[in-house]
């Protein structure tokens, strides 16, 4: 499952530093499951810095040294499991 990164900045958001990790199959999926726990705080603007798709997020100095000093604070993920009845 692709991942997704949420970044934070030094105020006004969920964290200060570091990221948020979302397991989803795109980004119009991984965002609404973010705002699920971290809802808009002004209409239609994300509550975090930034956003990344993993590839682009692995080239950045966030990756490599961390974001204000703070590495990853949470991982969401949705999961579903067929049962047979």
């Amino acid at each position: 499952m692709p991942k997704f990164y949420f970044t934070y900045g030094t105020e006004g958001q969920p964290f200060v530093g570091g990221w948020t990790e979302v397991e989803a199959p795109d980004d119009h999926t991984a965002c609404a499951l973010f705002r699920a726990y971290h809802p808009d705080k002004t209409e239609n603007l994300m509550n975090c810095s930034g956003v990344y798709d993993e590839g682009h997020f692995k080239l950045t100095e966030m990756y490599r040294r961390g974001n204000f000093g703070r590495r990853c604070r949470e991982v969401i993920r949705v999961t579903r499991e067929e049962v047979s009845g």
